[in-house]
């Protein structure tokens, strides 16, 4: 099945790899121990979030999304839908195009490719030095970047943080209804995806909010 999440395919390492990729391209984000999952009384929360600590180690990963110029150069397609540029994030890609993605790139960089497909089974070998996607916990402590909040921009984004949806701001009916927030209004909605990086990053260096 695909998906239509841009940041499915973003890049991450080992941290004891020694980098082929320009230093810009990865961020090392220190490992460390966070609460994962969501708060019960968070709106739109999932029964699979309950709040745990997790620990993560140091680890690499992309200040970016791949681009679709990127992605197209190592496999010769581009499955995005959204194709008014080759700087937009590639979209439309399944788990396993990204695990693909990450072994021909890993292949073309000299590295050890992290994953071994056969067929729909994919093994991660934790002791290649190639790039992989992170996992959920990594991909949590990078997106909160410190924060224990939904987002790592708090209290909430608007359309001139992110790609966001800016005709329903985040939690629009208790930040008007109940907090009398009443400056709390729409923004602009783009209703397509933008290049990488047009963005301010988070507080971990990352340009990921899509």
């Amino acid at each position: 099945m695909k998906s239509t999440l841009i940041l499915l395919v973003l890049l991450a390492l080992s941290a004891r790899t020694a980098l082929a990729a320009p230093q810009d391209e990865m961020i090392l984000i220190t490992g460390g121990t966070f609460i994962m999952g969501s708060p019960e009384g968070e709106p739109w929360r999932e029964n699979d979030e309950r709040q745990h600590h997790v620990t993560v180690s140091d680890f690499y990963l992309g200040r970016r999304e791949v681009t679709q110029e990127e992605y197209k150069a190592l496999t010769g397609a581009n499955p995005s839908r959204h194709t008014r540029g080759e700087k937009l994030p590639v979209e439309n890609v399944s788990w396993y195009d990204a695990v693909k993605f990450c072994n021909l790139k890993s292949t073309a960089e000299g590295l050890t490719p992290a994953y071994a497909i056969d067929g729909e089974n994919v093994t991660w070998n934790r002791d290649a030095n190639g790039y992989r996607l992170p996992t959920e916990a990594e991909w949590e402590y990078a997106c909160r970047a410190g924060g224990a909040g939904p987002f790592s921009i708090e209290p909430s984004p608007s359309w001139t943080d992110a790609n966001y949806y800016g005709h329903y701001p985040y939690n629009i009916e208790q930040n008007y209804f109940d907090t009398g927030k009443l400056d709390v209004k729409p923004g602009t909605y783009r209703g397509d995806s933008i290049p990488v990086g047009s963005f301010k990053p988070n507080a971990f260096g990352l340009l990921i909010k899509k």
